[in-house]
């Protein structure tokens, strides 16, 4: 990506400095300073151009104050570091790493968020910034984001400099950085209004054709009537659903209240519930149970709750082994269900699938934490 006449950035991150760990392309180049593009993204436009009412169409007038900002107040983000690599001179091979000038979000950490990296122009004689944007959110399983698109993360800034008096021109140029995930290799640009007129840009891969690189608590002599089973399934199912939203939307509330804790410390903080909670919520509820109501109330009981998290969270695309593993967790839960189920007697045998069960519930917990998912 060609920002003048010497600068060259390449067009993708990395989560290191090597071009081996690339990960999402850059999106977003704002030709600009890069000051007045951070303003912009921080500050809300108080502005409104088009409703302008046909009475007061010769008689306003435009606070300059109002031309300031896009339809959105981005807030500033935590996040894991990425580099672009970038050179200031016709030498390629004598470029420099940087990392991001700043992040921003919007959205909520612990629950989804549209976020982007910014890295500004290392030389002061040249005036752009280059963004990184993509939808993400909270895996409480891995304890990090998960990222879920970087096209309509793209839109979403796309429009939040479209019909903006300060921007002269949005447009695309294709870039062929597209590789991996969902970018379609387009770039947006974004040209501020300035007292010169924007030097045009002309957008190249610097390195082009590289890959991504149990105790019984109720006995009873008789099977219990299915007009009985069928409550106790539902308290089994819907604790199950209530802990894991709680687990969810209380952290979420928590950190829009207190601000200015890092919100790794607030996922630290109900991180137990989800681990430890879970199990123990089955293991309770399912004792009146017997087997196969145990083991179908635990089970889709969990994934109903991950599938309605993911709805309301916004999530519509998971990878193969997200689902995969999000299934593994709720087969866990099934067999501790099984073991803890005692409505007709004490069968050594339940101890077994208990066992099973958290067995197969610690591995599902460690597998994304160690990031084999």
């Amino acid at each position: 990506m060609s920002t003048g006449d010497e600068t060259s950035l390449w067009p993708y991150t990395s989560s290191a400095t090597t071009v081996e760990e690339r990960t999402l392309a850059i999106n977003v180049l704002i030709n600009g300073d890069p000051a007045e593009t951070r303003r912009h993204l921080e500050e809300r436009s108080r502005g409104d151009w088009n409703e302008t009412a046909p009475e007061e169409e010769d008689v306003s007038e435009t606070d300059p104050e109002d031309v300031i900002g896009t339809e959105t107040a981005w807030r500033s983000a935590d996040g894991s570091t990425r580099y672009v690599y970038v050179s200031t001179t016709n030498e390629t091979a004598e470029g420099v790493w940087l990392d991001e000038s700043y992040q921003l979000h919007d959205g909520d950490y612990l629950g989804s968020r549209e976020h982007i990296r910014a890295y500004e122009s290392p030389d002061s004689d040249e005036e752009w910034t280059a963004i990184q944007a993509h939808s993400e959110h909270w895996d409480w399983f891995r304890l990090s984001h998960t990222v879920d698109s970087a096209e309509d993360s793209q839109r979403y800034v796309e429009r939040e400099f479209m019909d903006r008096q300060y921007v002269s021109n949005v447009s695309r140029v294709h870039l062929g950085n597209g590789r991996g995930f969902d970018s379609d290799g387009w770039v947006t640009v974004v040209d501020l209004e300035s007292g010169d007129p924007p030097s045009p840009v002309a957008i190249v891969g610097l390195l082009p054709g590289l890959l991504l690189a149990s105790r019984v608590s109720t006995r009873t002599s008789f099977p219990n009537p299915v007009t009985a089973r069928v409550p106790r399934a539902l308290c089994l199912a819907g604790s199950l659903l209530g802990l894991y939203l709680f687990v969810r939307f209380g952290a979420i509330a928590v950190e829009a209240r207190l601000e200015g804790i890092d919100p790794r410390f607030i996922a630290a903080a109900f991180y137990p519930l989800l681990a430890v909670g879970l199990p123990v919520c089955t293991y309770y509820f399912a004792r009146s149970l017997d087997r196969p109501t145990a083991f179908a109330a635990g089970a889709v009981g969990f994934a109903t709750a991950i599938l309605l998290d993911y709805t309301l969270l916004g999530v519509t695309r998971l990878p193969l082994n997200v689902l995969v593993h999000r299934f593994s967790t709720a087969v866990a839960l099934g067999f501790i269900a099984v073991g803890a189920s005692h409505t007709v007697r004490v069968d050594p045998e339940d101890h077994d699938y208990v066992r099973l069960g958290a067995l197969l519930w610690v591995v599902t917990l460690l597998v994304p934490l160690l990031r084999f998912l």
